[in-house]
């Protein structure tokens, strides 16, 4: 089993070890230190991203769970008087994004393909949950939700 914590680990040492390397690689490029550190807290953010979505790898075929009607949560978040929290989770998930690809892209500077990134983002984590659950087990969730 491939677990949050050995994942997170390991992704976090490799990327001390590149930033380290870049630092000195690159001191004298006219790249400027602030713009490094907005790319590296990207890279970190997304191996939060990875973490949070795709992890536990369980290697236990089958184990899928696939939610395909639009809005579920929304309908039972009325009738229980309450508001789902998955929503919330999602836009804090993914808010971060919509800031990162502006700043670091320049052709992304564009807010329709901005939110068009962003909305691949979430179908491509959506599908490999999907396709992780039929084939090496996971405990997530395929949600249509998600997605929209």
């Amino acid at each position: 089993m491939i677990d949050q914590q050995f994942f997170h680990g390991y992704a976090t040492l490799i990327l001390i070890i590149y930033v380290i390397y870049d630092l000195i690689r690159n001191r004298k490029k006219e790249r400027s230190l602030l713009r490094r550190f907005v790319f590296y807290s990207f890279i970190y953010y997304m191996i939060n991203v990875i973490k949070l979505t795709l992890l536990p790898i369980m290697f236990i075929p089958f184990t899928v769970s696939v939610q395909l009607v639009p809005f579920y949560f929304v309908i039972d978040s009325l009738n229980s008087g309450y508001i789902a929290t998955a929503y919330l989770q999602n836009i804090i998930l993914l808010l971060p994004l919509g800031v990162y690809l502006p700043l670091l892209f320049q052709r992304l500077r564009n807010l329709k393909l901005t939110i068009f990134v962003a909305f691949l983002t979430s179908t491509s984590i959506e599908t490999i949950q999907l396709i992780k659950g039929l084939t090496i087990g996971s405990h997530r969730t395929f949600n249509v939700d998600d997605i929209i």
